[in-house]
């Protein structure tokens, strides 16, 4: 079956590993950094992405969640489209949408080396708050939009350098009275996607000339969700 995917840059990384293992090779769409910052964006940019993909593939792949409503209102081509039942792609990265529940019970940001990499992130809106407006007041910004956070989490996809990734976190969070935390990610989640199977409840498959709404995810969402994310 001919399959195409669609992935944000930020899990680049992964998704090339789980390629891999799958002896797969796939065309992949890469979203931009930054887009699910923006759902209405993020939208545009996805209905461009499957209005493409008519009569280029049987299969459409996408490693995305909810993304803040950025995939709801989507129409699909004649193609079938598999996503996973995820609020974001932090719960993927961690396995399952249990284990990202689990690990928010102490507030936390989470970071990956992707997103560190691809998007204007926090890290880079501090450093350029600090060059314009001083060190101390770019701190004291920060830890307010940071109050209710109590660590930084590196989620571990076996991927990248922890060390590396948290030499970048370690400076801000020193100075913010935060801790830098390493998580357990989990790839089993999106080797099922590449690989099936496609359970229900874990995965939404759309047929032929569908639509994504919200009400595929409204349970999911309406039950709580999850805890905070920056990827």
């Amino acid at each position: 079956m001919k399959t195409n995917i669609v992935a944000c840059e930020t899990l680049r990384d992964e998704l090339t590993a789980a390629l891999a293992r799958a002896g797969l090779d796939c065309p992949v769409t890469w979203l931009e950094g930054g887009l699910h910052n923006s759902p209405d964006r993020l939208r545009n940019r996805l209905a461009e992405i499957l209005a493409k993909a008519e009569g280029q593939c049987e299969r459409l792949l996408m490693t995305l969640g909810y993304c803040g409503g950025g995939v709801s209102g989507l129409k699909t081509g004649g193609y079938t489209t598999i996503l996973p039942l995820a609020d974001d792609c932090l719960s993927l990265l961690l396995g399952s949408m249990k284990a990202r529940k689990a690990s928010a019970q102490a507030p936390t940001y989470y970071l990956t080396a992707g997103w560190l990499r691809h998007e204007n992130n926090l890290f880079s809106d501090h450093e350029r708050l600090a060059a314009k407006s001083g060190q101390a007041k770019a701190d004291r910004m920060t830890r307010m939009m940071l109050q209710h956070y109590r660590r930084f989490g590196l989620v571990d996809t076996g991927v990248y350098d922890l060390n590396e990734a948290a030499g970048l976190v370690a400076p801000l969070a020193g100075r913010l009275g935060l801790n830098v935390e390493t998580l357990p990610g989990d790839a089993s989640w999106l080797d099922r996607l590449l690989q099936g199977p496609h359970e229900a409840g874990d995965f939404l498959v759309i047929p032929p000339h569908g639509e994504l709404t919200f009400d595929h995810w409204s349970g999911l969402l309406l039950n709580g969700g999850s805890g905070s994310s920056a990827v």
